[in-house]
């Protein structure tokens, strides 16, 4: 294991054990560079990756301090990203990565029981909390049903609202499938986090109010920044 990934591993267990708490400041880089024997640059890598995955922030002239905890991000019938966030107090924000109108793979089409010939429409896009991303996902819609919802969703920066402009005024979580996985080069570039720390993936079909399947998303969540509450 790299020097510094063993710096960044020691020091991560010492904020999970509680030695660091939320707003605490970590030793200097000439404290840790003492500490570990190393050079400032190897110290520096090492809290590099822990502000990339959340874990701290530097403040310009102050240093190092422990960030707010993980997300609380709770499931249910109604999941809704924006609602969730906001209501912990912090600030949610999304970036449509791409868009595009295309064939369904077998799982989409048997989730969104759509007829041969049918498309889809996928946005992926990354979710964000307070400036860090924590959901990279691609949300998959009958194409025939919302065919303008990329435009609809660069203006509203909502799901929820852009389907309310065709009709959806609320719709609920039919089911949620959960597992861990190890990421893909990509999922790692737009998560902003290690190749070897894992991440959920998560599975998930909503319905609308009359039972019709309107969106089927798989996302990644970054594992060391959210914990899901059922």
């Amino acid at each position: 294991m790299a020097i510094w990934r063993k710096i960044h591993e020691t020091l991560r267990g010492e904020i999970t054990e509680g030695l660091y708490k939320t707003g605490d400041r970590l030793p200097t880089e000439k404290e840790l560079s003492e500490r570990f024997g190393v050079n400032r640059h190897t110290v520096r890598r090492a809290l590099a990756e822990m502000t990339a995955e959340g874990a701290i922030s530097v403040r310009r002239g102050s240093g190092a301090y422990v960030a707010e905890g993980v997300v609380d991000y709770r499931l249910g019938q109604r999941v809704r990203f924006s609602q969730n966030v906001t209501e912990l107090g912090r600030t949610p924000a999304h970036r449509l990565v791409r868009s595009e109108a295309r064939a369904p793979d077998d799982r989409e089409a048997e989730h969104l029981r759509l007829r041969p010939g049918a498309e889809v429409l996928v946005l992926e896009m990354v979710s964000e909390v307070d400036g860090l991303p924590v959901l990279y996902a691609a949300h998959s819609f009958p194409a025939a049903r919302f065919p303008r919802l990329a435009q609809d969703f660069d203006e509203t920066r909502s799901i929820t609202a852009s389907l309310r402009r065709y009709g959806v005024i609320d719709y609920t979580r039919e089911w949620t499938r959960i597992t861990a996985r190890s990421p893909s080069r990509k999922v790692a570039a737009q998560l902003r986090q290690i190749e070897s720390q894992p991440v959920l993936r998560v599975e998930a079909l909503n319905l609308d109010m009359s039972g019709e399947p309107i969106e089927h998303a798989v996302g990644w969540w970054a594992s060391a920044r959210t914990q899901f509450v059922v």
